[in-house]
């Protein structure tokens, strides 16, 4: 081996470093593998009906339409298949996800300090950014939040892209091969193309690549750049295009109403606060974050915050653009371009979010560790300060990491810091609910009423209180009151028309019902729900159209399966209901109405043996069970007495 010596020692510092940011980064997120599914995660993973089989996903989801985020889901179906709704498996993927970006941060740094003349004091660089990255409170909404992985696994390719990139703009001095650079654009692009898969953030790195491209070209040869700059821009060009043709529009999101109703105006308005007031503002002093901000849309330019804001970045621009450092500029540029789909003109539901920052929190530690390494004169202090810095971090970040170990802790902690956001309360009464705290629930209802009157989530939640405590007239009130207010949750149709069942209104049930399947056809047990209406209506192939629909989404559903059998029970055809138990008992040989439909038919048709063992079948399951009991008897006399 012709190593040299130098060689050898830089390989060690490197993996040395590598070790350090994966042992910093696991022992920051160890309380998220104690967090359970929260919020979102209900309906992203828990209940999403697109990633329950992974064999099905291509073709439900299909994974090149980039715009349904089908990278996401399919790393989702991925952890479904592998470890059910075992959260430890996703939470495993989150943190593995925070780490991985750490590392390609740390090995793009190297590229990036290209960017500047060679300078011994930057060597701890990459070391330090990755270190204040991975450690950052303001990443615990994105790590521990599962449903907030696409902001971590947008941001890892988002990063590989570009220290590709770097590495293929490195190659003109290199000389390499024209096959080595086709594959370095090969991977460009697929990445890039996984990142959009996963989240919109991906599209701004043409804009950083010119940056990159402007800042590394000596002054003489910018005008070179032109052809450079519309070769990159290209792919954003064929982005827009295509999103044109998929979703119809360029700058809205179709499934955020929001995006097309708000003001883009005052929207990019409220942004700017947002950006300074907020996210720097948590990045430099991470205290008090808060899963739900309470941050309201600016009235007009004329705001005190918004003044402010914009004197600050008019300071920072000034400072920025007269700096000599083109890795300072690049930095700074990059925490603001980065920020640009989330927080620009494009309105979104949420106007702040802190995961929003993972991906422009990166350029914050850029500029933060290259302001420490550069205060020479007082290299000491700021050692010193740094360590400290990063202990505290890490130390918050536990912190904020142990309010994600429940659903009501975390909405308790975001109602004292949102008490004015009905939202909050809202979904701090949807945390007691789950938990059976019911008095608690109605109280953070009131106030979210009181906070908001024309609140339908909170009258439907109302709604689901009356039903879980069986009143029936009074969910159907509540139910109603949710839906004249324009809530368009298809389980508030749902559970409005099941409250209908249990009243035997079965005739009024069905519209409700039906809207639910229409809203969600991919939901089995609203069909199953919808088909028991129909039958118990007598409208028997209705009734099989329903259930068989619910098998085709969910093959393993018994009572589907065993209602199929009742009604041809109904209709006098026993061997053809006979059967139809026989599949349902397949599915799950210990639920008691299936045994129980197999006995009354074997004593109906006088085959008194066979019902039996499944008479004994429903006294295990169900000791207390006197018709059981008696049947029971009556079908041993039978036997003794001769009969079949």
């Amino acid at each position: 081996m012709n190593y040299k010596i130098t060689d050898i020692n830089f390989i060690r510092h490197q993996l040395k470093s590598v070790t350090v940011l994966i042992c910093l980064g696991i022992l920051a997120f160890w309380a998220t593998f104690h967090s359970p599914f929260l919020y979102d995660d209900a309906h992203a993973i828990v209940g999403n009906p697109y990633i329950q089989e992974l064999s099905d996903f291509q073709k439900i989801v299909c994974i090149e339409n980039i715009f349904n985020r089908s990278v996401l889901l399919l790393t989702f179906a991925v952890n479904r298949e592998i470890g059910g709704l075992d959260v430890f498996g996703y939470h495993l993927t989150n943190v593995l996800v925070h780490i991985l970006t750490g590392l390609v941060w740390y090995f793009l740094i190297g590229e990036l300090m290209l960017l500047d003349p060679p300078r011994n004091r930057l060597n701890r660089l990459p070391l330090i950014c990755a270190a204040i990255h991975l450690v950052n409170p303001l990443t615990v909404q994105t790590v521990t939040y599962i449903s907030s992985r696409s902001s971590g696994l947008a941001t890892f390719f988002y990063l590989v892209s570009f220290y590709i990139f770097c590495r293929l703009v490195r190659s003109k001095e290199d000389s390499m091969a024209w096959a080595g650079k086709l594959l370095l654009i090969v991977g460009i692009l697929g990445f890039l193309f996984l990142g959009v898969g996963t989240k919109e953030i991906v599209v701004t790195f043409p804009l950083m690549a010119m940056v990159y491209f402007w800042l590394i070209t000596p002054a003489g040869q910018k005008k070179s750049l032109i052809p450079k700059v519309a070769l990159i821009l290209l792919p954003l060009l064929l982005y827009f295009c295509y999103r044109y043709i998929e979703l119809g529009n360029i700058f809205s999101l179709k499934t955020d109403p929001v995006s097309g109703e708000t003001s883009r105006y005052l929207y990019f308005l409220s942004q700017i606060k947002v950006a300074v007031n907020y996210y720097l503002l948590k990045l430099i002093l991470p205290f008090n974050l808060n899963f739900e901000p309470d941050i309201r849309l600016l009235p007009g330019l004329l705001d005190g915050q918004l003044l402010f804001a914009l004197g600050i970045l008019g300071a920072g621009a000034i400072v920025v653009f007269r700096h000599k450092s083109n890795l300072f500029q690049f930095a700074v540029l990059w925490f603001f371009i980065t920020l640009l789909p989330t927080s620009s003109f494009i309105p979104l539901k949420q106007i702040a979010i802190e995961h929003r920052t993972y991906l422009p929190g990166l350029g914050f530690s850029l500029v933060l560790g290259w302001m420490f390494l550069n205060a020479s004169p007082f290299r000491n202090l700021v050692t010193h300060l740094l360590i400290i810095f990063l202990s505290l971090n890490f130390m918050l970040t536990v912190n904020r990491s142990l309010d994600y170990r429940s659903e009501v802790r975390l909405w308790e902690d975001t109602a004292v810091k949102s008490p004015n956001k009905a939202l909050v309360h809202n979904n701090l009464a949807t945390a007691y609910m789950e938990t059976k705290m019911f008095g608690e629930a109605k109280k953070e209802l009131a106030i979210t009423l009181q906070l908001n009157p024309t609140q339908s989530d909170a009258y439907a939640n109302l709604g689901h209180i009356n039903f879980q405590q069986e009143n029936w007239n009074q969910a159907i009130t509540e139910f109603n009151r949710s839906i004249n207010l324009g809530s368009n949750k298809p389980d508030t149709y749902y559970f409005s028309g099941l409250s209908r069942r249990k009243i035997n209104s079965f005739k009024e049930a069905i519209p409700f019902l039906q809207k639910a399947v229409s809203m969600r056809p991919h939901i089995a047990h609203y069909h199953f729900d919808l088909g028991e209406a129909y039958r118990q209506m007598g409208s028997f192939d209705k009734a099989l159209q329903e259930f068989r629909q619910a098998l085709k989404i969910q093959p393993k559903h018994p009572q589907a399966q065993n209602n199929i059998g009742v009604i041809f029970w109904n209709l006098k055809a026993y061997e053809k209901a006979e059967m139809e138990f026989n599949k349902a008992l397949k599915i799950q040989h210990d639920l008691p109405e299936i045994h129980q439909n197999l006995a009354a038919l074997y004593l109906k048709t006088n085959r008194f043996a066979y019902a039996i063992p499944h008479l004994e079948q429903i006294l295990k399951l169900q000791p207390e069970n006197v018709i059981a009991q008696n049947l029971l008897g009556h079908a041993l006399i039978q036997v003794e007495r001769g009969q079949k």
